[in-house]
């Protein structure tokens, strides 16, 4: 059972135009892209690379280098210098990065990069807060419940701690591998607690940029109609399709068997962003997508979560320069 909206109709240049304005006042023309050198890791790059292309802007590719030296294993006597490890990887980084540059000149996106020393993700975490980065791109596998209690991953350490949407593509996807990447022709918002509203304004200007329709989807047991009116009325002012899709069963289950059923399209949620224990008790709709996604998925933060974030995010980057 579906609802959808009546459109008056402005000009796809209105609609993109103030799609961009949208996007640029939430930073999405400010992407951070975390490579750490490997095949895999870049297999975000064609998505992130979309958003330059959108909003006429450029993306951000960012390493961050081991936070110990080698050289501190020195012999007793034995003259060595510290830095000297730190030095070569800082080269070989930066050569890395330049090359990954190079590759993204001749087709038109605009790049910068940037190298930090420390733990990933705090310095990930860091660097989108103090340069307002309004998205983190990454490429990685999400851990199931038992291994990341025991062996947490980039994305779990990246899930507890910050503020900005994370949009996560798995690199081990045959459907990722096998096909060219494409921009989004649909943009699926699973919709089942109010924090799952903090993903419309970003579905928003996504949607207007790319030229996208956007497909709500609801449990049939808190379908509320008038909510639902305000939320159509929402994206049909923006001169955006939208249509709202009540499912039985399996919440998850069935937003899967969507986004596989629709070619071409992102699943974007928001989230409270549970982490530790209580995510793997509780577990989340965002975290089982996560997980089981064909596609690219955008996780944003509900409003609270990200302020809470964005403070300690501050308060950890003013300790970090404290001690250097």
């Amino acid at each position: 059972m579906s609802q959808h909206t009546d459109l008056t109709q402005p000009t796809h240049e209105d609609v993109r135009r103030h799609a961009i304005n949208r996007g640029n006042a939430l930073n999405l023309n400010r992407v951070l892209v975390p490579l750490n050198g490997s095949h895999h890791s870049e297999q975000i790059l064609p998505f992130a690379t979309m958003f330059a292309e959108w909003f006429s802007s450029e993306i951000t590719l960012f390493h961050s280098l081991p936070p110990t030296h080698p050289a501190r294993g020195a012999r007793p006597r034995q003259v060595h210098y510290p830095d000297a490890p730190h030095d070569r990887g800082a080269i070989l980084a930066s050569a890395y990065l330049e090359e990954v540059v190079s590759r993204l000149g001749p087709h038109g996106v605009r790049c910068r990069w940037g190298i930090a020393t420390g733990d990933a993700a705090t310095m990930i975490t860091s660097r989108a807060t103090t340069s307002s980065f309004g998205m983190i791109a990454i490429a990685t596998t999400a851990r199931s419940r038992a291994h990341r209690l025991i062996s947490p991953g980039l994305l779990d350490k990246l899930w507890k701690t910050t503020s900005a949407p994370l949009l996560i593509v798995n690199p081990h996807h045959k459907d990722l591998t096998s096909n060219a990447p494409k921009a989004p022709k649909t943009l699926i918002i699973p919709r089942d607690h109010r924090s799952s509203d903090s993903v419309l304004p970003i579905a928003s200007a996504i949607a207007g940029a790319s030229r996208s329709t956007i497909k709500i989807i609801e449990r049939n047991s808190i379908a509320n109609r008038a909510s639902e009116s305000e939320i159509l009325n929402y994206f049909s002012n923006e001169g955006i399709y939208a249509e709202i899709v009540r499912v039985g069963g399996n919440f998850t289950r069935q937003i899967h068997k969507i986004q596989v059923e629709t070619s071409g399209s992102w699943i974007l949620v928001g989230s409270k962003m549970r982490s530790g224990l209580r995510r793997s008790i509780l577990g989340s709709v965002a975290d089982r997508l996560a997980r089981d996604a064909v596609g690219p998925i955008v996780v944003v933060a509900d409003s609270e979560v990200m302020e809470q974030r964005t403070h300690a995010s501050h308060q950890t980057t003013r300790a970090l320069t404290n001690v250097h």
